[in-house]
């Protein structure tokens, strides 16, 4: 792989990532070829545009599988083709558990397919419902995710589906209204994970939290209302509501808290 200067971008951005895509960037310029990335989070979609737009001759377009998709795929291809011509090289398939009341969460779902041993990056969205879910992935690793026969000790049976107008059901939140001394990072994941705070602060320095799918490792990092905060093995948390001061001056908040 060619070597390039990634030295100066920004915290949380995967530098490895870039310069993969950054090389095919360069094959497709250079031979003509379509290529395709792993599933990318929002932020490095955000942070990767401008790089394939300074790239001349070349073109992109983002798919997820479905509409509104949150992790999506990019196709770069030479400008003169049509997006039409392009096949994504996504497909979808439907796990169903034996026991069709239970509503487990993206965390067993994705627990299960990892493993397979099949990287993380290759899988999109995972839209579960009672009895089980829609797990998108790369075409590439489809056939080994349909031998998949258990999630959380349930068993389980995979199935291929065509990977359009999937919905699921909205996975159960737990709502926490507390107050917070303040916005900050591990503030908040306290209130959330309902643990002390230098916990808190130690899951953060330790790089296993994500706010809007950035890696942040400042316990004093300022949140706003509506962040989405990713904690490694803990679930995710939604800082739904922030406002409002207690006569001792604390901050009223609305947490979500997604297993």
């Amino acid at each position: 792989m060619k070597a390039y200067n990634l030295d100066n971008l920004p915290v949380g951005v995967d530098a490895h990532l870039v310069a993969r895509i950054l090389e095919s960037c360069e094959t497709v310029r250079d031979k003509q070829e379509v290529k395709f990335t792993e599933f990318l989070d929002p932020f490095h979609r955000e942070f990767i545009r401008p790089l394939v737009g300074n790239f001349f001759g070349i073109r992109h377009l983002e798919d997820g599988g479905y509409s509104d998709a949150e992790k999506q795929r990019l196709a770069i291809f030479p400008d003169y083709y049509s997006p039409g011509d392009i096949e994504m090289p996504i497909a979808a398939v439907e796990v169903r558990l034996s026991d069709p009341t239970r509503l487990l969460s993206h965390r067993d779902y994705l627990g299960a397919v990892a493993a397979l041993g099949i990287k993380v990056s290759y899988i999109g969205d995972i839209l579960v419902f009672s009895g089980g879910a829609y797990v998108i992935a790369a075409r590439e690793v489809v056939n080994l995710i349909c031998t998949m026969d258990e999630v959380n000790r349930f068993r389980a049976e995979v199935v291929e589906i065509p990977p359009y107008n999937l919905c699921g059901e909205e996975q159960p939140a737990r709502i926490i209204r507390c107050t917070v001394a303040s916005l900050r990072l591990d503030a908040v994941v306290s209130a959330g994970l309902g643990m002390g705070r230098g916990k808190a602060a130690d899951l953060i320095k330790g790089d296993k939290v994500k706010v809007n799918w950035r890696q942040i490792v400042q316990p004093g990092f300022q949140l706003k209302e509506g962040d989405i905060i990713s904690i490694r093995g803990r679930g995710r948390l939604e800082l739904s509501v922030a406002g409002g001061e207690t006569k001792k001056g604390r901050i009223r908040v609305e947490v979500k808290k997604f297993s």
